[in-house]
């Protein structure tokens, strides 16, 4: 071996798997009977965008309602199923649910044209945030979300094949009834619709809260 180079040596190409450090959890679901949730969803919609200013956050044009959607009636059904999934998500991070609850603080809709998009943001002051999907045209914008140990930016592996651990940015697809929940710490970006046609989805906040004293 001369001037750090390898030579004249035999490489033992079997793989040597490491212990993965420092993971980042993805949770991904297609929710049963979607189609007549996201039906019942998408009539609610020019109601509320009528009764509500669009609020301005990540998005650049498009519309984004209130964040307050998990106190309406009209979306129980896709609450309890977030909520329940959410709840399985940090059973599977052990949870300490003996002493905190999870619980929403926040959820909305947004409404995406053609031509627009969500700057890449986090969600602070929450545990676990999502999307779920309910109309998803084609060539409407996926989801990136990217990596969040940033010193891995000065060491771009070459690489046959991109892979989840060994990239910067992973791009996800939606699709209408997908449920993607991730921590809320990682940052994450929406491309612009590049469709004729609106894109929605329904996006929320958990948060931990200590649970109440027992009475004695």
């Amino acid at each position: 071996m001369s001037g750090g180079k390898i030579e004249d040596t035999i490489i033992d190409t079997h793989e040597f798997t490491p212990e993965q450090l420092f993971s980042t959890p993805l949770w991904s679901r297609t929710v049963m009977d979607h189609e007549t949730i996201n039906h019942h969803m998408l009539s609610l919609l020019p109601q509320i965008e009528k009764a509500t200013p669009a609020s301005q956050r990540s998005n650049v044009g498009g519309w984004h309602s209130a964040p307050n959607l998990h106190l309406n009636n009209d979306f129980a059904q896709i609450r309890q199923i977030i909520g329940t999934t959410c709840v399985q998500c940090a059973t599977s991070l052990n949870y300490d649910f003996e002493n905190f609850d999870i619980a929403f603080n926040e959820m909305w809709l947004n409404r995406n044209g053609p031509g627009d998009y969500n700057r890449a943001h986090i969600h602070p002051h929450a545990i676990f945030s999502g999307v779920y999907y309910i109309k998803v045209p084609p060539q409407s914008g996926n989801i990136e979300l990217y990596d969040p140990i940033r010193e891995r930016a000065m060491m771009a592996i070459p690489v046959k094949q991109a892979m989840p651990r060994t990239g910067q940015t992973l791009e996800v697809e939606g699709a209408e009834g997908k449920l993607l929940i991730f921590p809320s710490w990682l940052q994450h970006a929406v491309q612009a619709n590049r469709s004729d046609e609106d894109r929605v989805s329904l996006s929320f906040n958990m948060i931990s809260q200590p649970k109440a004293p027992t009475a004695k």
